[in-house]
């Protein structure tokens, strides 16, 4: 071993022996460039790791468990707002025993990112599936990070309909809401969402993004981690309408969310509350945008 790699893996493992916020502050320094100001936060960043800190709003636990998080969204807006749940189990086994259709979303309801599609025989439920799926369940995704609204929350596998819209995959929709006002709409096609095996691919294909304004104008937030996709504009602004309305009336509790859902061709539906977008470390703004976003908390 290189004294520059024994010198980093010593590194590593002090920085684990840090009390948990010292390590978040750490890592967000690393992945942004500089430390977050968490007296003082002004940032969107630093205000979602300064909640994820300190803020113990029981609605959070709503919000981060995904099973909860749709009735709570069927009983404001109507239970055909929001994807069909097919079947919930605490394991594969007895998910996989219920009559399910050729094409469904494997999800896990406790943690974010842990989704897979199941299609026979494009994405069929093989081993390295029940893998992933069995490693969801033994995993308490708020000791990661320390996401309090995750704390508690039962690991459960969820299947839930696969949507399509036109015969292709959805225009997704993320709404930045600051007590029930939309200030801005991420549009995008994650094209990594439909890859097979998504927790074992390296080099996932780049998602296609544009960012609108509450008003759907176009704004010029460009990411280098994604395609900027002017053609986006192009979607249909009624249905971009209603899912504001949809978005603001269910952020309106609360300082600040992402509502996330789609356009399908079953209408535009809800299909999550994230309150903690990134963890704050990965949100992956642009410190000018970051800042902007950020003022809309006050």
């Amino acid at each position: 071993m290189s004294a520059v790699s024994w010198k980093s893996q010593a590194a590593r493992r002090l920085v684990g022996l840090l009390p948990q916020r010292q390590q978040l502050i750490i890592l967000y320094r690393q992945v942004n460039g500089a430390a977050p100001d968490l007296r003082r936060p002004r940032l969107l960043s630093e205000r979602i790791l300064h909640r994820m800190l300190t803020d113990r709003d029981p609605l959070l636990h709503t919000f981060c468990d995904k099973i909860a998080a749709k009735e709570w969204i069927a009983a404001r807006i109507g239970a055909d707002r929001t994807p069909r749940t097919l079947g919930v189990g605490d394991s594969l086994e007895a998910l996989t025993a219920l009559p399910l259709p050729e094409r469904w979303m494997l999800k896990a309801s406790h943690g974010s990112g842990w989704f897979q599609l199941v299609a026979a025989p494009t994405h069929p439920l093989d081993a390295a599936v029940l893998e992933e799926a069995r490693r969801w369940l033994t995993c308490d995704y708020a000791d990661a990070f320390q996401e309090w609204g995750y704390r508690g929350v039962p690991p459960r596998l969820m299947a839930e309909e696969f949507l399509s819209f036109a015969g292709g995959q959805c225009v997704e929709m993320s709404a930045f809401c600051f007590r029930g006002r939309v200030r801005g709409l991420r549009l995008y096609r994650p094209e990594s969402a439909l890859v097979a095996h998504r927790s074992s691919q390296k080099h996932r294909p780049r998602t296609k993004e544009l960012f609108l304004d509450g008003d759907l104008q176009p704004l010029p937030l460009v990411r280098p981690q994604f395609d900027h996709w002017p053609a986006l504009a192009a979607t249909d602004r009624q249905p971009l309408e209603d899912f504001l309305a949809l978005a603001g009336e269910l952020s309106a509790a609360t300082s600040f969310l992402r509502v996330d859902g789609f356009l399908s061709d079953r209408g535009v539906l809800v299909g999550e509350l994230t309150p903690y977008p990134g963890a704050g470390i990965w949100l992956q703004m642009p410190r000018p945008w970051d800042a902007w976003f950020g003022a809309f908390c006050d």
